[in-house]
């Protein structure tokens, strides 16, 4: 395993995150900062793609109530927080939105600084993706101040007519036919946006590690058992099987989270 300069291949977080207590923010965030900030924007024109998921060891994305909180933990939470500091486009289907209860995006104090310093916007816009052109507004304005942009590949002129009023014109993007990662990237590029974190769903992933849309696949293995679906991806088949480099591993003692660079199918 290759690791970036000044880290292990291997670093744990137990000085992180001791057993029952999280240290202090100032002694571990910038070390964490700094990990997944590392490397270069992979993309010709200089934007990056990372994607964050958690999974169980049986590959469940859930727990059995239908959410991945029930299956995280506070290490996993920390890189979370982590990268979504780092993003200045969080992009997720709308149906894990509505599964998982996103609201917009919230400015957070500990991150202010370092985004500001690199000339980011307070808060990450939050990006949906829908192909039927319903989002839960009213869960959205529970609390946050992000941008909502949506891009969707519904026709219904009265939806898109409601979508706009509530996200303003120029942040409704509508599309003939399927919403595709690569429609999706030019349009937050032209929007000066170079850092997008992909939160999923398995449907939303899976399809944009098919188009080789993800540069670094940021995952957290919990040690759980659940039975339960789904899985991390859904939609491809990849034969031969697609190869990930290793670019990083934590711990806390239990759970591992693991950062990996993808290559183009």
């Amino acid at each position: 395993m290759t690791a970036y300069p000044g880290f292990p291949t291997r670093t744990t977080l137990r000085e992180l995150i001791p057993t029952g207590r999280l240290l202090p923010y100032e002694l571990g965030e910038p070390t964490l900062t700094a990990l997944y900030d590392s490397g270069p924007l992979t993309d010709p024109h200089g934007i990056r793609v990372q994607a964050n998921m958690v999974t169980t060891i049986d590959g469940a994305v859930t727990g059995a109530h239908g959410s991945s909180r029930e299956i995280s933990s506070p290490a996993d939470m920390r890189v979370f927080s982590v990268l979504r500091s780092l993003a200045d486009a969080v992009v997720v289907g709308a149906g894990t939105a509505r599964a998982e209860g996103y609201t917009r995006l919230t400015a957070k104090r500990a991150h202010l600084a370092q985004r500001r310093r690199r000339g980011q916007a307070d808060v990450p816009a939050l990006v949906l993706i829908t192909a039927s052109g319903r989002i839960d507004t009213d869960r959205l304005d529970a609390a946050g101040t992000s941008d909502v942009i949506v891009h969707t590949s519904c026709a219904d002129e009265v939806a898109l007519d409601r979508l706009r009023g509530y996200c303003g014109d120029g942040n409704v993007v509508a599309h003939a036919d399927d919403v595709s990662p690569a429609a999706v990237l030019a349009d937050l590029r032209a929007r000066g946006m170079r850092r997008v974190l992909c939160e999923g769903g398995p449907a939303v992933l899976g399809a944009w590690i098919q188009a080789g849309a993800i540069d670094e696949l940021c995952l957290t293995v919990s040690p759980l058992i659940t039975g339960t679906g789904p899985g991390l991806l859904s939609g491809p088949t990849f034969d031969p099987p697609l190869r990930a480099r290793p670019l990083s591993q934590l711990t806390d003692g239990s759970t591992a989270i693991h950062r990996l660079q993808l290559g183009s199918p």
